[in-house]
């Protein structure tokens, strides 16, 4: 009974995610600005107090430039203060200087009738800029509240870049194996391996059929173009009706005139008929083509002309 048990609490330690350290929190060198005419020593120097308590209070660790220049001979140590805070080579020794990730410059300097302040990061190794955000038009009591809202901004925009999160493996999935006890029987079913599905059977016999509409998709083109035909048609036997009319009633002036009235009464019947004939093959076609049956069929529309008129008929099979 023991052994089992100790097994299983050894499984479950192996199991067990090993608790990652803790990264190494930002370090970060703050030095004042060297833009301080028209701005009162002590705003700077509260100003400075406050950034470096907003950042400890954000886990970083702040490493002071008095700290870093107390240890720096009298030459070096006033070159390095008095260096222009803009210049990448400033920054660079510096940050060197205090072996930290980033330097941090604080900006309180005059805007207008009143100040902006912000705060700049550069990258500790070679003075690059980093990020930078600023509030202007601030009074001086609205300095510090200022100085906040700017390191809102920089800290998480520096954080993503030097110390990016970890991506989190992707779960693992254990599948259990179906519990067996010993001496029992498992159920089977008849011509069926165990663990093996049986095969689903499908019945190829009793699927629906499906119809398709493709010839009555297109029933309304023949019927469409037929209606037309039977229009001009209709047009064209009214104006030979109009024609042969005037030939009766009206004299003419000549033969000729006469003759060519005549001609064209019978041209325009002519033509008359054979478009209200195709028009009604074609309308019926159509109808044809949309109420039969989409099975076997053979349909045959036929139109037959005479000097005295037309005639139309259909002739086909279908099941």
């Amino acid at each position: 009974m023991l052994i089992p048990f100790i097994a299983a609490l050894t499984l479950v330690v192996a199991q067990a995610p090993a608790t990652t350290s803790s990264a190494k929190p930002l370090t970060v060198l703050l030095a004042p600005t060297d833009v301080a005419r028209g701005t009162p020593r002590y705003l700077i120097g509260t100003a400075q107090e406050h950034v470096a308590e907003q950042l400890k209070a954000r886990g970083l660790e702040v490493v002071r430039v008095e700290d870093v220049t107390r240890t720096l001979p009298k030459k070096k140590r006033t070159a390095m203060m008095r260096c222009n805070r803009t210049q990448p080579s400033c920054i660079a020794s510096l940050g060197v200087a205090a072996k930290t990730d980033v330097v941090m410059v604080t900006e309180v300097g005059p805007y207008l009738n009143a100040y902006k302040a912000g705060v700049r990061v550069y990258t500790a190794q070679d003075g690059a800029p980093l990020v930078e955000h600023s509030v202007p038009g601030v009074t001086e009591d609205q300095v510090l509240d200022a100085l906040s809202k700017s390191l809102d901004v920089v800290v998480p925009r520096t954080l993503r870049v030097l110390r990016p999160e970890p991506v989190a493996p992707p779960p693992q999935v254990v599948i259990q194996p179906p519990t067996v006890t010993p001496g029992d029987k498992q159920p089977v079913t008849p011509g069926v391996s165990p663990g093996v599905e049986p095969p689903t059977r499908v019945d190829l016999g009793d699927a629906p059929r499906v119809e398709t509409p493709g010839r009555r998709k297109w029933a309304w083109v023949p019927a469409a173009g037929g209606v037309v035909l039977a229009g001009v048609g209709t047009v064209f036997l009214v104006q030979s009706r109009s024609k042969f009319t005037d030939l009766d009633e009206n004299e003419f002036p000549t033969l000729a005139e006469a003759d060519a009235a005549r001609d064209s009464g019978k041209r325009s019947q002519t033509i008359g008929v054979v478009g209200i004939g195709v028009g009604a093959a074609a309308v019926v076609t159509g109808a044809l083509l949309y109420f039969l049956p989409t099975k076997q069929s053979s349909v045959q529309p036929s139109v037959t002309l005479t000097p005295q008129g037309g005639g139309l008929s259909v002739a086909g099979t279908w099941q």
